[in-house]
């Protein structure tokens, strides 16, 4: 039996072949060190699986080395596979994990898949014939920190106007702050725009503007057949948006244009474990 593990900051969440899932809270003890990872440990271990695939949020290398990881500091150096020994184990950035399971159990037929999830961050990943695109050393696909408006709003890791900077939870916060003065969590944000309030629904059309034009960029640069949207933030909008295909298609050039169709994603809050198990589930990656 195999599984995927997806390891995120608050909750470490496992998909298992026969469908069952898990979700282990583990917040309180992932700023130690070796608390954490030896929970980890416990977690991929349990069941006795025959192969794992496990899904990291932040930089990960090929060889399965999480340079950083921006909300989860306990990570930040460690190599997952020596931490792992004594299993197969294939480890992943979590976005690109979420890639190929949209791949792997939705979009078969695609050839050039884009992924982009938006929560509390914004992540990517990229499927191209049946294989996750990784670059030459893990980090493919940030497409959360790539520059749409130089000199904007400061983003997570440092840098000024990045996309993850306008389009992640604290990128909607930040909107609706400059538009009203009033700091609201995300979900209030969503709620009030959904009742029709005018700072909200403006904050909402402005993130949706940011999220057209860093969509328009990765088409152009990356020509793919298929646009999948999630992640919890995207959930949540989902009502508010429109038809962003139609919208998005009229950015664009003709002929990317023309190559691809745009479908929200599924899979929900799973979404990362069910890619880690495509993983584990494939002998050729």
């Amino acid at each position: 039996m195999r599984k995927g593990v997806d390891i995120g900051g608050s909750f470490i969440k496992v998909y298992w072949e026969d469908g069952r899932k898990e979700k282990h809270y583990i917040r309180d003890i992932s700023k130690e060190s070796n608390l954490f990872l030896e929970r980890i440990r416990e977690i991929v271990f349990e069941g006795y699986p025959s192969s794992v695939g496990v899904a990291v949020a932040g930089f990960t290398s090929l060889e399965g080395v999480v340079y950083k990881s921006p909300n989860i500091p306990a990570l930040d150096g460690v190599n997952l596979k020596d931490i792992l020994k004594g299993i197969n184990v294939k480890v992943i950035n979590d976005v690109s994990a979420g890639a190929f399971g949209e791949w792997f159990y939705d979009h078969r037929e695609s050839r050039v898949l884009l992924f982009v999830a938006v929560g509390t961050g914004l992540g990517a990943g990229l499927v191209v014939n049946g294989k996750p695109f990784l670059g030459a050393c893990g980090s493919a696909l940030e497409l959360g920190h790539h520059t749409i408006l130089l000199g904007g709003e400061r983003c997570s890791c440092g840098r000024l106007g990045c996309w993850e900077a306008y389009c992640s939870s604290y990128g909607l916060e930040g909107i609706y702050k400059n538009l009203s003065g009033e700091d609201l969590k995300d979900y209030q944000i969503i709620q009030r725009a959904k009742e029709g309030e005018s700072h909200a629904l403006e904050a909402v059309t402005s993130f949706r503007r940011f999220l057209l034009v860093g969509l328009m960029n990765a088409v152009h640069i990356l020509n793919p057949d298929r646009v999948v949207l999630g992640g919890g933030l995207i959930d949540a909008m989902k009502d508010l948006l429109g038809n962003l295909e139609a919208d998005l298609k009229a950015l664009c050039e003709s002929l990317p244009a023309e190559c691809f169709s745009l479908h929200f994603s599924s899979c929900a809050e799973y979404c990362m474990a069910r890619g880690a198990l495509a993983l584990a589930l494939m002998d050729d990656i």
